[in-house]
């Protein structure tokens, strides 16, 4: 593999590592402050959040990413498609939250929660990963990282502000989480100059291009959403706010083995996007299964020390997060290879596929996370979720081996050869470690 690709791979694990350590003080700031209840609460404006961005981003960033790589359009007319965009959504977002006020105003009673800056958070999601999105469309990672290690960055400024002035409740961590969402944003329109600045809205016909094929890219992103977040909400209907909060620790930990995945996968897929099929073909494979064993060493680490971690760091109160998170782990390291899989679906203009991929794992994953829910509750929840990532990436390695020709089997399992491609990469870097340790020892010593 070209050592260029190699090095950004590792920038991007760096800065995106660096990013969920701080998330990790997010959440245990959140954790400790809000307990198990108030936690789940804020967890649930959070997911309503994202669920909002996934139906009403139109697949704009993914459809952005790929025009401009391809050098289909120019960064301006990208951008100027996501300005309709976010101004639609938030336009609906605003029409949501009257609806919210007219029909669930009672039942949120008590709860303080200010859903109405879901108007400010959505669009501004949508304009974040548009930015993001064309940073890494021209191969501008150290510029993405800066803005996506900006963002967990300005939500523990503000919310370590807000308790040191008056103490989090649930009400002032929203506005502090949906707030935080605004640096980034600016930052990101800095990196990108004023070549890209929207000088207007998008043109129909801009427009219907974007749309027609983020539109793919959308539909994927939704059902995904819903294998990530429905079993939220399923365990707020079959257990309570407690259990929510519970599993909302145990699943932010977990998703946390995903920054190797995503790592690998962000650099891959602008790679092999902008590439031809045969470089395409060559690559996915050996990154694929490297990705994996690496996850699953880690989480196998991870879940023989679970039992003293999660307790030690987020209080005595969460010791019951320990099994969901356990059980989550064998799911977390299969879906680490369908985030490979699927950027190479996605390279080659197939992301329809994907979406077809997202909604079968859904229809088998939620009816069984309903049963083992009622049967072993939020453990239960937690094992389905594992087995939908399963059937994930079963399905998302069959439809690699359908477009690529190349066997499934090749990306999933490690090979003999990568025992070589492995040494010669530890001696390449012992190598340059030694020539850096020599070259930093004064003349004459």
């Amino acid at each position: 593999m070209p050592r260029r690709f190699l090095l950004n791979i590792n920038f991007v694990f760096i800065a995106t590592l660096a990013g969920n350590t701080i998330g990790f003080g997010v959440a245990i700031l959140l954790a400790r402050a809000l307990g198990p209840e108030g936690r789940g609460v804020a967890a649930l404006y959070q997911a309503a959040v994202a669920l909002g961005f996934a139906f009403l981003n139109l697949g704009i960033s993914g459809a952005s990413f790929y025009f401009v790589a391809r050098r289909d359009l120019n960064g301006r007319q990208a951008m100027e498609a996501g300005l309709t965009v976010s101004l639609v959504a938030g336009f609906v977002a605003v029409l949501g939250v009257l609806v919210t006020a007219l029909v669930f105003e009672e039942r949120l009673e008590g709860k303080d929660i200010p859903y109405g800056l879901a108007i400010l958070s959505v669009p501004a999601f949508i304009q974040l990963r548009l930015t993001t999105a064309l940073l890494r469309a021209e191969g501008r990672f150290g510029a993405m990282n800066a803005v996506d290690l900006l963002l967990p960055l300005s939500m523990l400024a503000c919310l370590v502000g807000v308790e040191v002035v008056s103490g989090l409740t649930v009400r002032s961590a929203v506005w502090a989480w949906s707030l935080a969402f605004l640096p980034p944003v600016a930052l990101a329109y800095a990196l990108l100059g004023p070549r890209y600045w929207p000088r207007s809205l998008a043109p129909r016909s801009l427009l219907v291009k974007a749309v027609r094929f983020g539109g793919q890219s959308q539909v994927t992103t939704l059902i995904q959403l819903l294998n990530y977040r429905l079993d939220v909400f399923l365990i707020l209907v079959l257990v309570n706010t407690t259990g929510v909060g519970l599993y909302t620790v145990a699943t932010s930990q977990t998703e946390g083995i995903w920054i190797i995945a995503d790592s690998v996968a962000i650099v891959l897929l602008t790679n092999i996007t902008a590439g031809d099929a045969a470089n395409a073909a060559r690559m996915t494979p050996i990154v694929c299964r490297s990705t994996l064993l690496v996850s699953a060493v880690v989480a196998l680490v991870a879940a023989l020390i679970a039992g003293i971690w999660i307790p030690a760091v987020f209080g005595s109160a969460y010791r019951d997060s320990v099994m969901p998170y356990v059980w989550l782990l064998p799911g977390t390291v299969a879906f680490s290879g369908s985030k490979i899989l699927a950027a190479y679906v996605f390279s080659r203009g197939r992301p329809i596929i994907n979406a077809w991929i997202a909604l079968a794992t859904l229809v088998v994953s939620v009816p069984a996370t309903v049963v083992l829910t009622r049967l072993f509750g939020v453990s239960g929840a937690a094992a389905g979720t594992s087995l939908g990532y399963c059937l994930n990436l079963a399905l998302t390695a069959a439809a690699y081996r359908v477009l690529s020709g190349e066997p499934a089997m090749a990306a999933l399992l490690p090979q003999k050869s990568d025992a070589a491609l492995y040494a010669g990469g530890l001696r390449s870097l012992l190598r340059r470690l030694r020539n850096r340790g020599a070259a930093q020892v004064p003349v004459g010593f």
